[in-house]
């Protein structure tokens, strides 16, 4: 009788575990995601880009692109290359005000808290690694400010302003840091825009 019931155990178990679970753990399908829609900061070739309409917003430029059909351009027209869209969320726009006050006063501990703040808000935003960039530099974290400031300089790409800047500040980094020839290197770059 103990056999009988022992077996009859043993085989309820494995039934048991034969059984497929009704608990399984939420899986998430990334591999047919859909294209999304432009993200901010991304670049629009000029042949694609329909009638723009440059609106000054504080210290961001917002480029408003019209739904009309795009006007044929002449060729004596100097035109660039590209169009940057950048508009700056307000929270950016508050958090970019805060750190400078908070650099002007000398608390760079929170400016650099309210620039990480920023950049992880608005990570394709030039401004935010400009400024980072040089708080680490106040405070002598050089390798740290010249890997912002040159990740800055990848995310700025066709906005020549932001790249003067950036170079400027690589170079002013570098100088400080005892990297005379790097200086020089990133002043002529600069010298480029």
């Amino acid at each position: 009788m103990k056999k009988i019931c022992l077996m009859a155990a043993l085989a309820a178990l494995l039934v048991g575990c034969a059984s497929p679970n009704p608990y399984r753990a939420p899986v998430e399908d990334r591999g047919g995601r859909a294209p999304a829609a432009e993200p901010p900061g991304s670049v629009i070739p000029v042949e694609e880009a329909p009638e723009v309409q440059v609106i000054p917003v504080g210290e961001a430029t917002v480029i408003r692109a019209q739904r009309e059909s795009p006007s044929p351009v002449s060729q004596t027209q100097a035109v660039p290359e590209t169009l940057q869209l950048q508009p700056q969320s307000p929270a950016v726009v508050a958090l970019l005000e805060n750190a400078r006050s908070d650099t002007g006063s000398g608390d760079l501990r929170t400016a650099q808290s309210r620039l990480e703040r920023a950049l992880r808000i608005a990570p394709r935003d030039p401004e935010v690694y400009i400024q980072l960039a040089d708080v680490q530099r106040r405070q002598g974290q050089f390798l740290q400010a010249e890997q912002v400031a040159l990740k800055g300089i990848s995310i700025a790409s066709g906005q020549d302003s932001a790249l003067r800047r950036l170079w400027t500040l690589v170079a002013e980094i570098r100088n400080e840091g005892g990297n005379s020839a790097g200086a020089a290197e990133a002043h002529q770059r600069a010298a480029a825009y």
